[in-house]
């Protein structure tokens, strides 16, 4: 509740920002032209910044390559990455697993091409896993301890945006944030948790998967919006979205019969602020939470299947001239749901296209 509460109350202190930026400008008549020039004297880490989550949109002409990398450490059962689920997989026998500890490299490369008030965007990941399982075995009277370890890869699933800049701060009036919409499809090119290998350990005295699944194996759709608001020397924005992940009849696999699956749909908000250190250097700071409804397995409700995945964000950007930057994340888990821990690193890359 504490995390929650502190959502709500970041939310309240933006929105309170707003109404009193407000009252102050309301005299002013030419509030557009005065956004557009803070944006050309506005420092170049804060901008990228603000193009890295998603706030402001490539101009007309650029081209992006963006390698990036992500590390997650997880104790847990459940995993919530980027707006989906991806479950421990269903086991059969029973299993007593006294800890799971994993660690997820995604390695991932990103596609941006800037349009006329619009932006493409792909997103392409890789997923490297390790699992490492702690478990109890009885034997003649006594009880050890014994660990499982298994290690796999794959191709995620491939996410493609299209972004519009639908109102720019201050058109209508004074308090309009920049508003940036979305909508996005995720396509089910990764492996999907109903056809992977299973294989019976000893040691576990059970059947489990010994295979990732890198994606849901459903289509997903997403759509969403960014607002962001000027706040010299800062820069505040609330990123909000939701998925929608289509339902598959998935049927008999491997001798399981998982008959017809619905994905619990997730909603996810952020909201924080991004603060100007030089021309080169911004930092910034976000809070997160992704929330996902209950997974139905012909039509009844698998439990412990819904998800509630709060983190809090620290970042910074450094500017490489001409054309290059570095963006750095940690990310810290506020719930049992969320990653331990998160760090990214990401390196867009800029070209014009054209003369």
């Amino acid at each position: 509740m504490r995390t929650v509460s502190l959502g709500l109350i970041c939310l309240v202190l933006i929105f309170s920002s707003l109404g009193a930026w407000a009252q102050q400008k309301e005299e002013a008549p030419t509030v557009g032209e005065e956004r557009r020039e803070e944006q050309k004297q506005q420092p170049t880490a804060t901008r990228v910044s603000e193009v890295e989550r998603g706030g402001a949109l490539l101009p007309f002409g650029r081209f992006v390559i963006e390698p990036s990398f992500e590390y997650n450490h997880i104790s847990g059962t459940n995993v919530s990455i980027s707006g989906f689920t991806i479950f421990q997989a269903i086991l059969i026998g029973q299993v007593q697993v006294q800890e799971l500890q994993r660690d997820l490299f995604i390695p991932a490369i990103t596609f941006r091409l800037g349009l006329k008030n619009a932006e493409i965007y792909t997103r392409i990941p890789w997923f490297f896993r390790n699992d490492r399982l702690v478990f109890p075995v009885s034997g003649g009277g006594t009880t050890t301890i014994e660990d499982e370890s298994f290690s796999d890869n794959g191709l995620g699933d491939i996410t493609s945006y299209l972004y519009y800049h639908l109102i720019r701060e201050g058109q209508w009036k004074p308090w309009v944030p920049d508003t940036v919409v979305r909508i996005g499809v995720s396509f089910p090119t990764g492996k999907d948790p109903y056809d992977i290998r299973r294989e019976f350990v000893p040691t576990l005295g059970a059947v489990v998967p010994v295979e990732f699944p890198t994606g849901t194996g459903h289509w997903g759709l997403t759509i969403g919006s960014t607002f962001v608001r000027s706040a010299d020397p800062a820069v505040l924005f609330l990123n909000v979205a939701y998925f929608f992940n289509f339902a598959r009849n998935v049927g008999e696999v491997q001798d399981i019969d998982f008959g017809f699956i619905d994905l619990g749909n997730t909603f996810e908000y952020s909201v924080g602020l991004i603060l100007s250190l030089q021309e080169r250097l911004s930092m910034n700071f976000a809070l997160n939470q992704r929330i996902t409804g209950k997974t139905t397995q012909n039509g009844s409700s698998l439990a412990d299947s819904n998800l509630n995945a709060i983190s809090f964000n620290i970042g910074a950007t450094y500017v490489i001239p001409p054309r290059m930057a570095v963006d750095f994340v940690v990310g810290i888990g506020l719930s049992e749901d969320a990653p331990d821990v998160t760090m990214l690193v990401r390196t867009p890359i800029m070209f014009k296209l054209g003369k």
